[in-house]
C-alpha cells in the first residue's frame, strides 16, 4: 500500500467513524500534501482527534489489513483447491462413465452374478463423485470464510486422494475380467478416496 493509499484509508475510517468531518478531512489532506506530516499529527495537532482516537484507528486499520490480506490468501488458495478438486471429478467421471458402457459388454460365464457384482461395483463407486461435489461446496464456503486451516486441509486431502486415484487406475489396468469378485474388490480403492473425502466435509 503506497503512502497516499494509507492516508485515504486512515482518513475514511476516521470519518466512517466520525471523528472527523468530510470537510476537515479535505483541509488535513491539503495541508499534508504541502506539509509532508503524517494525517494523524496533523489532525491531533489541529485537536481534531485525540492520540487514543487515532490509536484506536490505526489498530483498526491494521486489523483491515490483515483481513484483506487473508481473503486474498483464502481466494488464491481456494481457487488452487477448487482447480484439484475438479480436475479430480472430471477424471472420476469420465472413468464412470468408460466403464459403464463396458460392463454390459463383457461377456458372463455365471449367467449373470458377475454382471451383477461388476454393476454393483459402479455403483458404489458413484459415492466419490458425490463426495466430490459436496467437496465443492465446503470448499467454497471455507474460501468464503477466510478459513485458511481448512483450505490448506482439502488441499492435503485431495492431493492424497489423487495419489490414490492413481493407485487405483493402475490396480483397474493390471486387473484381469475374471473372476469378477477380484475385478471388482479392485473399485474398494476408489470407494476408499470417496470415504477419505467425506470424512474431511465432517
Amino acid at each position: 500500500m503506497t503512502p497516499q493509499e494509507e492516508t485515504r484509508r486512515i482518513g475514511q475510517v476516521l470519518l466512517q467513524r466520525g471523528f472527523i468531518s468530510p470537510e476537515q478531512l479535505e483541509r488535513a489532506v491539503m495541508r499534508q500534501s504541502v506539509d509532508g506530516e503524517r494525517l494523524g499529527k496533523l489532525l491531533i495537532a489541529d485537536g481534531l482527534v485525540g492520540e487514543r482516537d487515532l490509536a484506536y484507528t490505526l489498530s483498526h486499520q491494521a486489523r483491515l489489513r490483515h483481513e484483506d490480506r487473508r481473503a486474498k490468501s483464502a481466494r488464491m488458495l481456494g481457487g488452487i483447491v477448487e482447480k484439484l478438486r475438479a480436475d479430480l471429478d472430471k477424471q472420476v467421471l469420465e472413468l464412470l462413465k468408460e466403464w459403464q458402457q463396458r460392463v454390459p459388454r463383457i461377456p458372463d460365464r455365471e449367467g449373470g452374478g458377475e454382471r451383477k457384482r461388476r454393476e454393483a461395483a459402479l455403483r458404489q463407486s458413484m459415492d466419490f463423485p458425490r463426495a466430490l461435489a459436496i467437496a465443492q461446496e465446503a470448499v467454497e464456503t471455507a474460501k468464503r470464510k477466510g478459513d485458511l486451516g481448512r483450505l490448506r486441509r482439502w488441499l492435503s486431502v485431495l492431493q492424497q486422494v489423487e495419489k490414490d486415484f492413481v493407485v487405483f487406475r493402475q490396480a483397474l489396468a493390471g486387473a484381469s475380467l475374471y473372476p469378477a469378485q477380484e475385478w471388482a474388490a479392485r473399485w474398494q480403492l476408489l470407494q476408499d478416496c470417496g470415504r477419505d473425502v467425506q470424512r474431511a466435509a465432517v
